[in-house]
């Protein structure tokens, strides 16, 4: 059993298929259902954590982390799973990426110019200084500091809605935001904790290329497992609670 030394870190994954290796680390666990949600907390690695089921999707990863931000204030989340790779980017298939930024990929205005993001409605979906449109910087330091914990590249990730499975498509993506993968939660994670003002980190194991649809040459399993070894080697490092206790990290204030 671990003893407790820090407390209050959220972590948070879609689904349970992608967190079953946390589960079975948590020490005293104990499991309960608000609003749908599954939520587990236990110890682990010195912390006291909650291990969040968010449902796939950004509403269901909103609704469920507004839910618990409204209960409690972690002093980090980690928000963890799987993702797709864009083919340029070089990534295998079981590698681990940490988000340097979150971008919603689909929340912007169609022109016959093309394609433009958020700031061409001139309304940021987060007032503050500075705004948030369609783009959620995370911390650099905190970024930096897990990802050289953990050995995992960094780069911009792209929230969708619906899935690429068309890889020209995909490549359009990766060219327009210079992302290395996608996933459908992140960039509500990130909005959310911007809002209420909480640090925030994203690993995702690499489950797939953003090619033609193949999943035949999927790992969803071996990446969901790259993941939460990523994740209990940064949150086992003693760097990471010391730089939160630091205070030396940037927050963004919003305007409420």
């Amino acid at each position: 059993m671990d003893q407790m030394t820090q407390s209050n870190l959220l972590l948070v994954s879609a689904t349970e298929l992608e967190s079953g290796a946390i589960q079975s680390a948590l020490g005293n666990a104990k499991t309960a259902q608000h609003a749908g949600k599954r939520v587990i907390v236990g110890n682990l690695c010195g912390w006291r954590c909650t291990l969040l089921h968010t449902g796939i999707g950004a509403v269901n990863a909103a609704h469920a982390m507004t839910c618990q931000l409204e209960r409690e204030t972690p002093e980090l989340v980690i928000q963890f799973g799987i993702g797709g790779a864009y083919v340029p980017t070089g990534l295998p298939i079981r590698s681990v990426v940490l988000a340097t930024e979150e971008v919603y990929g689909d929340v912007g205005v169609v022109t016959p110019e093309g394609w433009k993001p958020a700031d061409e409605i001139g309304i940021p979906l987060v007032h503050g200084n500075p705004p948030h449109f369609n783009r959620f910087p995370l911390d650099p330091q905190l970024v930096s500091t897990a990802a050289g914990i953990c050995g995992a590249r960094c780069g911009v990730f792209v929230t969708v809605s619906q899935c690429t499975g068309v890889q020209a498509v995909g490549d359009v993506l990766h060219a327009r935001f210079n992302a290395v993968c996608e996933n459908m939660e992140g960039a509500a994670a990130a909005h959310i904790c911007t809002l209420y003002n909480v640090p925030f980190l994203e690993v995702r194991g690499i489950s797939n290329l953003v090619e033609d649809r193949q999943p035949a040459r999927w790992d969803i399993p071996g990446a969901a497992d790259i993941a939460q070894s990523a994740l209990i080697k940064i949150i086992s490092d003693r760097r990471i609670s010391a730089l939160l206790r630091s205070n030396t990290y940037c927050r963004i204030e919003p305007t409420r």
